[in-house]
C-alpha cells in the first residue's frame, strides 16, 4: 500500500546505511519513514535487552585468554554485567523480567555446548569490529560480533531469536553484506560466513561465494536508491505481514488503521508521543 506522508523540514535520509536499515525498509517501507526520517523510536523490548546483554557476555568471554574462556566465568561475567545493563534508565522495566533473565542464562549456557569457546582463534580487536566502507556508492556501517582466523577466515554473528527454518538464507545477507565490507575496507577475502542462534542451539556456516557478497551489496544499493525515491515522492510503502503485531506505529498506520492520520502529521506525532515514544 503506498502511503502519502509529511516529511519533517529538510527531511534526508541517514548518511551511512546499516544492515538493520536495510532489513527494515524491506520489510516495511513506512516504519523505515518513521524510525529514520522523523526519528521516532521504538521502545526497547524484552527480546532487543536480552540479545544486548548476551552479546555483551559473549564479547567480554572472548576477550579472555582461551583457558580462562570456562562457564563459570561466563557466568561471572554475566552476574557483573547484566545488571548493570538493566540499571541504565530506558531499561529499568526488564530488571523484573525473569523469563528475559533465563533466556539470557540459557543463550549463555549453550554458546558452550555449540562451540569450544577457549579453541575458538580470535583477537580482542577482531570483537565487535566496525565497519564503516562505501559499497556500490553507499556509506555502509556495521559491527561485526566476531572474526576468526583458525585456517579459515570466518565472519560470525550471534542471533538470540528463534530458529530461522526456512528463512536462512535470508537472515545470512547480513553475514555476505560483511563479508563484502571486510573485502572492500580491510582488503580481506572472507573464507565463510556463520549464524549462531543462542536460544536454539543451531549454528549454520556457509561459503563466503562471491555471488552471494555481490547480491548482498546490489539488495544495499537497491535499497537506496528506492528510499531515495520514496524521499523525493513524499509516499512510502506499507507492508502487512505478521510483523505487524508487534509495530510500535500501528496506530499510525493507514494500513492498519482505517481512521489513522496522515503519517508524519501533527496528529500523527501526537498520538506516537502519547504512547510514549520518543524522538532520536
Amino acid at each position: 500500500m503506498r502511503v502519502d506522508v509529511e516529511h519533517p523540514q529538510n527531511a534526508n535520509l541517514p548518511k551511512r546505511v546499516s544492515y538493520s536499515q536495510m532489513s527494515l525498509y524491506q520489510q516495511c517501507g513506512l516504519k523505515f519513514f518513521f524510525s529514520y526520517i522523523h526519528n521516532w523510536q521504538e521502545p526497547p523490548t524484552s527480546a532487543l535487552v536480552g540479545g544486548n546483554i548476551t552479546h555483551l557476555v559473549a564479547e567480554e568471554l572472548y576477550k579472555l585468554a582461551p583457558n580462562e574462556r570456562t562457564l563459570d566465568n561466563a557466568m561471572e561475567i554475566l552476574r557483573l554485567e547484566g545488571p548493570k545493563f538493566l540499571a541504565r534508565p530506558e531499561n529499568r522495566e526488564f530488571d523484573t523480567d525473569f523469563i528475559m533473565k533465563q533466556n539470557v542464562r540459557e543463550a549463555v549456557e549453550n554458546l558452550f555446548t555449540i562451540e569450544s569457546p577457549p579453541e575458538i582463534v580470535v583477537l580482542p580487536e577482531h570483537l565487535e569490529m566496525k565497519l564503516r566502507v562505501e559499497i556500490n556508492g553507499v556509506e555502509f556501517t556495521g559491527t561485526v560480533d566476531r572474526f576468526t582466523q583458525d585456517g579459515i577466515k570466518r565472519v560470525s554473528d550471534y542471533k538470540t531469536g528463534k530458529s530461522p527454518g526456512r528463512f536462512l538464507d535470508g537472515k545470512l545477507i547480513q553475514t555476505y553484506l560483511y563479508a563484502l565490507a571486510f573485502k572492500t575496507q580491510f582488503e580481506i577475502d572472507v573464507d565463510e560466513v556463520e549464524l549462531i542462534f543462542l536460544n536454539s542451539k543451531e549454528s549454520f556456516r556457509r561459503p563466503a561465494e562471491v555471488g552471494f557478497l555481490e547480491d548482498a551489496g546490489t539488495q544495499l544499493a537497491k535499497m537506496h536508491e528506492d528510499s531515495k525515491q520514496d524521499l523525493l515522492d513524499v509516499a512510502w510503502d506499507a507492508k502487512i505481514s505478521k510483523l505487524c503485531d508487534y509495530c510500535a506505529f500501528q496506530k499510525v498506520c493507514p494500513a492498519k488503521t482505517v481512521d489513522a492520520p496522515k503519517p508524519g502529521s501533527s496528529s500523527s506525532d501526537a498520538i506516537l508521543a502519547g504512547a510514549g515514544l520518543l524522538r532520536k
